[in-house]
């Protein structure tokens, strides 16, 4: 118990202390005005697009070449049959 004693005695002289007053305010306010903005590039975004655009362009003109290759069932019954010739 007297480890719990010197512990309530311990939070008791705690609370009887005065909490000391900072005020940084000004000092936090004048730091954040003086910083200079950073810059901002828009290289990297502009370079991801263009690669992204090209890839893009590259996809579609193989879906169209591959669309035109593509022979759908329904038009081979409906395509005439090449001529063969036997004799």
């Amino acid at each position: 118990m007297d480890a719990l004693e010197a512990l309530a005695k311990l939070a008791l002289k705690a609370r009887e202390e005065t909490t000391p007053v900072f005020g940084v305010a000004d000092q936090v306010r004048l730091r954040i005005r003086s910083e200079k903005p950073m810059s901002v590039t828009l290289i990297p975004l502009g370079l991801f697009g263009g690669i992204s655009a090209v890839a893009a362009s590259v996809t579609l003109f193989l879906a169209i070449e591959f669309w035109k290759y593509m022979s759908s069932p329904v038009m081979e019954l409906i395509a005439p049959l090449p001529e063969m010739r036997l004799w």
